[in-house]
């Protein structure tokens, strides 16, 4: 049984097509086909119809087989191109073949025709089913990509939601003290709010720039406390760092502790006060955070290992989270110092 073949045969010469086609013919296939000679007859033939295959004569009087395959290569068509000629040399052949031919074949040894034209549909069978599957592969990706937008987009709403909701609460309280802990309550909601608001603004959904995460974060933290910048300095040693959320969570809470426990606690004069952050990593993914105040401090006979403080066994619970290490000092104020990995995490 023939096979349905469309050949686009730029040939100057009606016998070498005939010639051509019928060696086509002896091989099995149903040829239908037009034949061109000049480069407005090909960009024509190439809109107009659909083909299979492209044949080439090398040099015609008013075209050549580099004039058509860069036609073929500008339409866009992953079209088999096979040049058969009676007078190109070796060299010429593999310039032609390095510019995109797929084959060529002299006319005194038309046998290779057929296996030549067969191979090469097979082949732009395969790069058509790549493609195809490359491109329902970038589709999917591209609405996994939205999907997780739209999550950490609701995400990001419902903890506000929630943050409003104790807002609206603490309203009904009179209680000094109920009311702080619904305000910390609040600001750790919010810091982890704003991670998820940062992961659907990002143009990668896996990570955040955690250096913008950091000054967005503690912007925050200086207006919900009431802190004039003016009276309390903000010192950013912040390498740009991209932290996914498995990190960026943990690492984000503990920011919010500990500047919230400087911004209450480390200035009672709320004048010529210090908190600095630094955060940096090196080559082998050792994170390192620093944050540091000028303030009063602890009292002597502090002992962070044992601290009933909820916010500061928050830090050291998610700094064990983090599978880090965390190094504490009050001299001159208060320093904290937690390394980690996110290898494991």
């Amino acid at each position: 049984m023939s096979v349905p073949l469309r050949v686009l045969l730029v040939e100057d010469s009606e016998d070498d097509a005939l010639l051509l086609l019928r060696e086509l013919q002896r091989g099995g296939y149903e040829v239908t086909f037009e034949r061109i000679d000049t480069p407005t007859a090909m960009k024509a033939a190439i809109a107009e119809q659909i083909w299979d295959i492209v044949i080439c004569d090398y040099s015609m009087p008013t075209f050549s087989a580099p004039a058509a395959l860069k036609q073929v290569k500008e339409s866009g068509l992953d079209l088999p191109f096979i040049i058969v000629s009676g007078t190109i040399g070796e060299d010429t052949a593999v310039a032609a073949m390095k510019a995109g031919a797929h084959d060529y074949i002299i006319k005194g040894n038309l046998a290779r025709l057929t296996p030549a034209v067969a191979r090469e549909l097979r082949e732009a069978l395969v790069r058509r089913e790549r493609k195809q599957a490359s491109e329902q592969i970038k589709a999917s990706l591209q609405e996994k990509e939205v999907l997780l937008k739209e999550i950490h987009h609701r995400v990001k709403n419902n903890l506000q939601i929630i943050s409003s909701l104790l807002n609206l609460q603490a309203e009904y309280l009179k209680d000094n003290q109920a009311l702080e802990v619904f305000k910390d309550s609040q600001n750790r909601i919010e810091s982890m709010a704003l991670i998820h608001e940062k992961l659907y603004q990002s143009q990668d959904l896996a990570r955040i720039n955690f250096a913008d995460y950091i000054q967005d974060l503690v912007t925050n933290l200086f207006y919900s406390y009431n802190v004039n910048s003016s009276d309390i300095t903000l010192k950013m040693n912040v390498e740009e760092v991209f932290l996914a959320i498995d990190a960026a969570i943990p690492c984000g809470l503990i920011i919010n502790e500990l500047i919230s426990n400087s911004l209450k606690y480390a200035f009672p004069q709320t004048e010529g006060g210090e908190i600095s952050i630094d955060f940096c990593f090196d080559k082998v993914n050792l994170y390192t955070l620093g944050i540091s105040d000028n303030g009063v401090g602890f009292a002597q006979d502090f002992d962070f290992d044992n601290t009933e403080s909820l916010g500061l066994r928050l830090v050291k619970g998610l700094t064990h989270q983090l599978k880090g290490n965390i190094h504490f000092s009050s001299n001159n104020g208060v320093k904290y110092k937690i390394i980690f990995s996110t290898k494991n995490l």
